[in-house]
This record gives C-alpha cells, structure tokens and sequence, in this order.
C-alpha cells in the first residue's frame, strides 16, 4: 500500500511540475487540478462531448420542451459522473488514503476535490449555455440568470458525485447509483411529463432546482414554459449553491473514513 501511495504522489507531482515547470501547487484543489488538466485526452473528451449533442440540438428545431429536457440531464450527468468517478479513481489509486491520515479538516478534503472538479465541469456548462446562447439570442437577464443556474446545478451535481463516492469504491457502480438516484429526481421535478399545475407534484418540483433549469432552458430555447422568469432563476441558483457547498462540507468525514 505504501508503494502505491509513493507512486501516486510520484505521478501527480511529475504532472504538476510538466504544466508548471517550476512551481508548486500549495493547494490541495491546484494539485487535483492540475491532475486532471494532465490527461489530456481525457479532457479534450469532456470537453467535445457537450459540442457534439448540443450544436446539432439547438440549431435544428427540436422542441424546447424535449430539448431543454435533454439539456438538464446533460449539465446533471457532467458534474456527477466527474466527480464520482474522479474521487473512486482517486482512492483506488491510495490518493485518498495518504489524505486521510494528514492533520486536515475533513470539509476542506471534500472542499477542495470539489473545487478541482467544479472547474472543469464549469468550462463544461458554460460552453453548453454559450452555444444556446449563440443560437437563440436571448436576454441579458434571462442568459444571465440561465448561466448562474447551470453553474449552481452542475456543483448540486458535484456533491451528488461526492455522495455516491462515499458509497462504493468502483467507478462503474457510480453509473448504478447514478440511474437510481437522479431517475426520481428528475422525474418528480417534471422534466418528462411536466410541472402539474398544482398539488404535491407541484409543490416538490418547486424544491428541485432541476425543474427551474428546465424551465431557464426551455425560455432560452423560444418556448413558453407556464412558469419561471430570470428572477426565480436566480433565487434558485443561489439556494442551490449554498445547499451544494453545505452539503459538500458535510460529506468530507464519509469520504476520508471509507479512504481508512
């Protein structure tokens, strides 16, 4: 085991100092970072993958409803499957184990792998919102608004990645966890059947954000959703940041024991 930590640590500095030849990340969040900036491959992929299922969606007439739909699961799908994998990679590979046994608050462990990973994914969504942007043309305060909220899901998403990795050590039962975690989600927040007009559904698709980037999407797409303006949308956002910084906190004690 301690062979394999010395060569993580061996690896993840060797990559450090080729993207910054003669300094020294003093963060935990610049080192993972940079980590994942070093697979270039890698990167280049997440970073293609939005263009190619959101240029031919937006520029070819596809209904707003359907299309805002696809949209949201795909902002969702970028911060949580990241992140998951990324932390269950980063114990297998006795990353994780070495931080657990250093004089470091739990929260600032979770804080900063979160960090690293809401980086890139952030890169990730605001190409999404700057295609649709381009395409549709919408408002100052409507694309703002947008923005902010797909920034604000895509870290809600992180700490849902966070969570399913302090439930498993494989990468592949993420996509598991995934598919039975966000399915109701989703489901209850509308996106395949719509908002009902009133009655519980109504009032628990309020408390998703889900459903709010759905409607933001729908808007900026030239639909006309029932509900949903740029002022919810970024009271939404803003709840859904604290909400996902809070419980990213939290969840630092769960990720470093299961690394024990």
């Amino acid at each position: 085991m301690a062979d394999r930590v010395e060569a993580a640590r061996r690896r993840r500095a060797s990559r450090a100092h080729a993207l910054l030849p003669g300094r020294v990340p003093r963060w935990l969040w610049q080192l993972e970072l940079l980590s994942q900036l070093a697979r270039r491959r890698a990167l280049a992929i997440r970073l293609a993958f939005p263009l190619a299922l959101v240029v031919p969606l937006v520029t070819t007439g596809a209904p707003p409803f359907f299309a805002g739909m696809l949209l949201v699961v795909l902002v969702t799908l970028i911060g949580t499957v990241g992140t998951g994998v990324g932390v269950t990679r980063a114990r297998a590979s006795g990353w994780l184990d070495r931080l657990a046994v250093l004089p470091l608050p739990a929260w600032r462990v979770s804080g900063e792998l979160f960090l690293a990973a809401f980086l890139v994914d952030a890169v990730q969504g605001s190409v999404i919102v700057a295609v649709v942007a381009v395409a549709h043309q919408p408002g100052p305060a409507l694309l703002g608004s947008t923005w902010a909220l797909v920034l604000a899901v895509l870290a809600l998403a992180n700490a849902l990645g966070l969570a399913l990795a302090a439930l498993t050590d494989h990468p592949g039962e993420i996509m598991l966890y995934l598919a039975v975690l966000l399915a109701p989600l989703l489901f209850l927040s509308g996106l395949f059947t719509g908002v009902p007009a009133q009655g519980v559904g109504h009032v628990v698709a309020g408390l998703l954000p889900f459903s709010y980037l759905h409607q933001a999407f729908e808007l900026t797409l030239g639909g006309n959703p029932a509900t949903g303006d740029p002022g919810s949308f970024a009271v939404a956002a803003a709840i859904t940041a604290a909400v996902a910084v809070a419980a990213t906190a939290g969840l630092g004690p769960a990720i470093l024991r299961r690394s024990r």
